[in-house]
């Protein structure tokens, strides 16, 4: 892999960290006495950053790792300059979410992120003509990137509101899903894919036809996170059958990855943990989506403020953030060393932690039944996260540095 694309990964690890380090000063607020900065301006802060400065920094390095080797100098160039004006973008909003909320300066923020999404979506897919015309990635990579365009919808409406000061409530909670939604089942499900596919050898079955179903169905999808809406029968029923389509293609498409996958040395057979957690985790995904095509239930369980945000880091963290953090450790941008296997799997403990807690909560609150101890103990798990992100960086660190 190319060095300047190694520094650009080695920037979204550091902006992992940083991720973790909000989540602990969040849950500390929750369990415990800590006045200083709000709590939603936080969130925000959190949320911004996770997306932009680490999973589409990421996602973005990796697209480049992708195209570079049939790029010249002077075209690889632009990139450079995107992935460093993502990170200011990535950073002001960090700093302006955390001090003033949703307001001017993180407004402005949050629209130089979305430019820059406009901006390498047109370079990077311009630039695809240049890769070998079967390249597998070539759908898979602009599918995501138009997704990532599409969903900058939501926050932008999301910003008109705050600005005009005429906030409806149902327009407010379906631009978030719909920003949600666009770049969960969008713009990073289609990017780790186009990661993904590199790796398979050149006689591998065609994933045209699965790549065909995720893209046909990634917009009826969307209505699920809005049934509350009262959407026409015909529109509910399509949705119903995209979500059991997306189901079943995704189980097929795991038994012929599951094969390949398979660790066969015995030194990478501590790497497959990362496959076989990251599976488990998507087919929970598109499990809960099927679940939840019944309005009721539907209403019942992600009426529940744990039960949704343990979805949301089912995904963020179990899915995507697990994903790529092998993708780092496969590229030797973090060099598998005891110490830095260690930190991986002290986060992954946390991702399982906090699902397990945050699991236990949302089912409990199904009753009204209040779990002691249940915010100390989101806390610790929050602790084991950014222990674990922290440690993998600091290994990476040290590596580079007993090199130079």
């Amino acid at each position: 892999m190319d060095g300047s694309i190694k520094k650009w990964l080695g920037w979204g690890l550091l902006n992992l960290a940083i991720v973790a380090l909000y989540g602990v000063t969040m849950r500390y607020k929750i369990a415990f006495d800590f006045p200083f900065f709000d709590q939603k301006n936080l969130l925000h802060a959190h949320s911004h950053f996770a997306f932009s400065g680490w999973i589409s920094q990421v996602l973005y390095a990796g697209l480049m790792w992708i195209g570079f080797p049939y790029l010249s100098e002077l075209k690889r160039k632009k990139y450079h300059w995107l992935m460093a004006w993502n990170l200011i973008a990535s950073f002001g909003m960090l700093i302006a979410f955390t001090i003033q909320g949703y307001k001017a300066i993180s407004i402005s923020f949050s629209t130089l992120s979305i430019v820059i999404a406009v901006a390498f979506a047109i370079v990077f897919i311009k630039d695809l003509k240049c890769l070998p015309k079967p390249h597998p990635a070539k759908r898979w990579s602009i599918v995501g990137l138009l997704l990532n365009v599409v969903s900058a919808v939501g926050p932008l409406f999301l910003a008109y509101m705050m600005a005009t000061k005429n906030i409806d409530h149902n327009y407010y909670l379906g631009s978030v899903y719909y920003y949600l939604h666009f770049q969960y089942s969008g713009w990073f499900f289609f990017g780790s894919m186009a990661i993904m596919v590199n790796y398979l050898p050149a006689n591998f079955p065609s994933l045209n036809k699965n790549f065909n179903v995720f893209a046909a169905t990634v917009i009826p999808t969307f209505f699920l996170s809005i049934l509350w809406a009262q959407l026409p029968n015909w529109l509910y029923i399509i949705t119903v059958l995209a979500t059991f389509l997306q189901l079943i293609t995704w189980l097929f498409l795991l038994m012929r990855l599951f094969k390949y996958f398979k660790p066969k040395a015995k030194s990478a057979a501590w790497f497959k943990w990362f496959f076989y957690v990251v599976a488990l985790a998507l087919t929970l995904k598109f499990a809960l989506q099927a679940v939840s095509v019944v309005p009721s239930l539907s209403q019942l369980v992600f009426g529940f403020r744990p039960i949704v945000i343990a979805y949301l880091h089912l995904v963020l963290l179990g899915v995507y953030s697990l994903f790529l953090l092998g993708f780092l450790f496969e590229q030797k941008v973090i060099q598998p060393s005891k110490t830095a296997k260690l930190m991986a799997f002290v986060f992954m403990f946390g991702v399982l932690l906090n699902e397990l807690f945050l699991g236990i909560q949302g089912v409990a609150s199904f009753a009204y039944i209040a779990v002691p101890m249940i915010n100390e103990l989101l806390f610790g798990a929050a602790v084991v996260l950014l222990l674990g992100a922290a440690g993998m960086f600091v290994a990476k660190v040290t590596q580079r540095k007993s090199l130079d």
